[in-house]
């Protein structure tokens, strides 16, 4: 009796951990999530700081064992640009400049970290490396030079998104409301430009959009669970 106790004590244990952990979804996307900001700081320009709110989408997917750590699973961050205005001020009458960019950001994961996504609770991520982008940018102005001169990209012409301005970045810590959603405190991801004037800044926010026990590691502690509970049964059919 003590041997068939202790192994679906065990048996428990093994339906119990696994199952503590979560995988949480956030979107940084309309119309679920709330995009995020981009911030470039420069020191040629006065004030140093231009913000462009709600230009970031993309989203994050973390697991939470609940234990003191988590693991990100997936970030994709979108910083999406469509410019499209008259020039005639700066560049007389016909001028104009319309760009658009679409490139794509991601880490190397998982990353574990210490932290919770409980409601009040905060992830230090620091840096990450592994970083990569794709996706592409267009420009078309008139004349042919702001596009040249200002994006580095050829007047009618699509090319890939250039690569990653640094191969870490750091994501600082992000912060838990009462509705799961997360919101960067500190620490920016950061790519320096122009020989270190400028950086380029994220403020990631993510909205929380659903949750569930991972699949596969369930499978598996039900596998072993149903073999402890097998193995005892045996041996207490032998002890009969």
């Amino acid at each position: 009796m003590k041997l068939r106790t202790l192994l679906a004590a065990l048996a428990l244990v093994a339906l119990a951990g696994p199952s503590a952990a979560v995988v949480k979804v956030y979107d940084s996307t309309p119309p679920h999530g709330t995009p995020s900001d981009r911030l470039r700081f420069t020191t040629t320009l006065c004030p140093p700081i231009q913000a462009s709110p709600g230009t970031v989408a993309g989203g994050a997917q973390i697991t939470d064992t609940g234990g003191g750590t988590v693991t990100l699973t997936g970030l994709t961050i979108e910083p999406l640009v469509n410019t499209n205005f008259d020039t005639t001020s700066v560049f007389g009458p016909g001028s104009y400049v319309f760009v658009i960019s679409r490139p794509t950001e991601k880490p190397a994961v998982p990353f574990v970290a210490p932290g919770s996504t409980a409601p009040g609770g905060t992830i230090d991520w620091g840096v990450l490396g592994g970083w990569s982008r794709t996706g592409f940018t267009f420009c078309a102005s008139s004349p042919q030079t702001i596009c040249t001169a200002g994006t580095q990209v050829p007047h009618g012409v699509t090319v890939n998104a250039p690569d990653i301005n640094s191969p870490t970045y750091d994501l600082g810590t992000w912060a838990f409301d009462a509705e799961g959603d997360y919101s960067a405190v500190s620490g920016y991801i950061n790519g320096t430009q122009n020989g270190g004037t400028t950086n380029g800044q994220y403020l990631l926010r993510g909205v929380f959009v659903g949750g569930g026990v991972p699949a596969l590691p369930l499978v598996g502690a039900g596998a072993l669970a149903l073999g402890l509970l097998v193995g005892g049964m045996r041996t207490a059919l032998r002890k009969r």
